[in-house]
């Protein structure tokens, strides 16, 4: 045992050293690993009390500390960061001293060095973090050094899963992903009903990924909830009451720890009652997901015909009507709906909680809620759109994607709009061009479309790259809105980028045409490791972790999730942007984060706990 400790020993003081050289350290690693070889076993298996009590196998060296207690300061070398907006105190009933970050303009910047010069090596980050709560403000990015034109760099951020139409829910989940460039193919993730032709909804709930669905060719199997079980396999979660007038899952949403959704008809024509011989859509309700195949009936939501949008907003839940229900907006009070009014009257599409603002879009006009039932227009048709169906927020900056151009616009403030491209059909006669979802996935913006179901990524301003259609018809005509394809919604789970196609009205009497309508696809860019559980307001310790091929992230010293890097070469990190702390490619942070720490190295488990407890 002496002969081991020493031989360890020595060769991880000569590993700590820059000047070791790659062959030298290969061959110093394998001496490691001969020696050291009950360790990787304990990663792989599970740790047990014996394990557990070794002490921390890494080598890792500590490059960057950055107490962020009262300045910005790097205590053991030479990266200090440069605060933008940033205060330095104690957090509400909190004894540590931390990084105070607004959510509007708050970041830490921290020149690239040679320390930041990460490549294909191992390496490590730490912090303690704490949310602000309730969700006010679109979450943000926790750390990142990223460069978004090479796609290459890594993203530390924060995430609440965001429906389409709905606006992102209040859990905060954590991912961590590295990238060069890479982009898998896409993989196909099955078909929750057969007799369903448009997937509604793709939401994150509890470690979860839960769909809602448009129709069914049975009454018994419409508004229906489904729960991914893996591959190509769906399980019922069950259907939103009984009446045989709902058809869809409308809108859902994640709030107070809790799966909500609304009702409707997908297919807005029967919805507006102007299908001879079909009933209209019954009036509009909200359930609550009670487990199992369970929902609990939350009430008539005013008097549409379809609950648009939800969303979560200051400890409050919202739901948006359609024209039917005359464009208005509620909020629950626990027992009963309260009328928020209507911005314009028409239907009422999208909520965006942004800079501890509540936002809103109709079907061509943007609103600030001042509260009570009263709405302040900040956009009115901007460059002749008239139909706005998503809200995201991307670079800090609030975006829409719209109708019927297919531009993505960015506010840039006093009612400006600013175009960022378009997607969809190339300019001709018909403009049928319409962006259903917009979407940040490690550092990159993805947008899902109409008419032929295509998914576009974000390169720069005016520029947009077709990464596929993921839907077809042999009848489709861009003159024939029956024949048009939807990309529905886009959602992050597990560290890929999931994305769910349907026909254009969402019909039953669609599904046979094609059995890619309907259908659930899966993308992974780069590798990216994500815990699917709130982590709330309270302080948080989050180390992530790449060590060779597979990265790892632990929540409060627990190791909660990894993956494992696909075959091919290493992902080199190397590019020349500076590390940001409270800022990435979705938001500013809000919330306080200390304890900064950037290690050459992987920290095994022992070793996170061990600086865990240092604070």
């Amino acid at each position: 045992m002496k002969v081991r400790d020493g031989w360890t020993t020595r060769v991880r003081t000569l590993l700590s050293h820059d000047q070791c050289r790659p062959l030298t350290a290969a061959v110093l690693w394998l001496i490691v690993s001969l020696f050291d070889s009950g360790t990787s076993r304990s990663e792989t298996a599970g740790e047990t009390a014996t394990e557990a009590a070794k002490p921390p196998p890494s080598a890792a060296r500590l490059v960057g500390h950055w107490p962020l207690a009262e300045d910005t300061r790097d205590v053991v070398g030479t990266l200090p960061g440069k605060p933008t907006n940033v205060t330095f105190g104690r957090t509400a009933g909190s004894a540590k001293a931390a990084a105070i970050f607004n959510g509007r303009d708050s970041v830490i910047t921290i020149p690239a060095g040679a320390a930041l010069q990460l490549g294909t090596r191992d390496f490590s980050l730490t912090a303690w973090v704490k949310c602000d709560v309730p969700l006010r403000n679109t979450l943000g990015d926790l750390v990142s050094q990223f460069d978004p034109a090479a796609r290459r760099g890594f993203n530390l951020h924060l995430s609440g899963s965001s429906p389409a139409y709905s606006s992102m829910s209040d859990t905060r989940h954590v991912h961590f992903g590295i990238d060069d460039g890479y982009l898998g193919p896409a993989e196909d993730c099955g078909k929750p009903w057969p007799s369903n032709s448009l997937i509604t909804c793709l939401i994150v709930f509890d470690g979860e990924l839960y769909c809602g669905i448009a129709d069914a060719d049975r009454t018994e199997d419409k508004a229906r909830v489904f729960r991914y079980a893996g591959g190509k396999r769906w399980i019922d979660c069950g259907r939103l009451g009984n009446d045989p007038n709902h058809h869809s899952v409308q809108a859902m949403v994640v709030h107070d720890g809790k799966l909500y959704a609304g009702t409707g008809i997908y297919d807005w024509v029967q919805a507006m009652d102007q299908l001879p011989g079909k009933p209209p859509a019954a009036p509009t309700r909200v359930f609550v997901y009670a487990g199992e195949t369970s929902w609990r009936d939350l009430g008539q939501v005013g008097f549409g015909s379809r609950v648009l949008c939800m969303g979560s907003f200051q400890g409050e839940l919202f739901a948006g009507m359609d024209v039917i229900g005359k464009g208005h907006a509620y909020k629950f009070d626990g027992t009963k709906w309260i009328d928020c009014g209507a911005p314009d009257g028409r239907n009422f599409e999208c909520f965006l909680p942004f800079g501890g603002k509540l936002y809103a879009a109709t079907h061509g006009n943007v609103f600030e809620y001042e509260g009570g039932t009263s709405w302040r227009s900040i956009g009115a048709e901007p460059h002749g759109i008239t139909q706005i169906h998503s809200m995201q927020v991307a670079g800090g900056r609030m975006l829409l994607g719209t109708w019927p151009q297919g531009y993505v616009l960015r506010y840039d403030g006093e009612n400006k709009w600013t175009k960022l491209g378009r997607v969809g059909l190339p300019p001709g006669p018909q403009q049928c061009n319409e962006i259903n979802d917009l979407t940040v996935y490690n550092g990159k913006l993805y947008a899902g479309v109409i008419p032929k179901a295509e998914l576009y990524r974000y390169e720069k301003e005016g520029e947009w790259t077709l990464l596929g259609s993921l839907a077809n018809r042999s009848d489709w005509a861009a003159d024939n809105l029956a024949t048009w394809l939807r990309l529905t919604c886009l959602t992050t789970f597990q560290g890929r980028l999931f994305a769910a196609t349907g026909a254009c009205q969402g019909r039953a009497l669609d599904a046979p045409v094609d059995p890619s309508m309907g259908r659930v696809f899966a993308y992974q860019a780069g590798q990216v490791v994500s815990s699917e559980h709130d982590i709330g307001g309270a302080w948080t310790h989050i180390a992530a972790v790449r060590q060779g091929r597979t990265l790892k992230l632990y929540v409060n010293g627990t190791r909660v999730t990894t993956s494992q890097l696909r075959a091919g070469p290493l992902f080199n990190l190397t590019n020349d942007r500076p590390l940001l702390v409270g800022f990435g490619a979705q938001h500013y942070f809000s919330g306080a984060i200390a304890d900064l720490r950037l290690y050459q190295g992987a920290l095994g488990t022992d070793a996170v706990r061990e600086v865990l407890g240092q604070r």
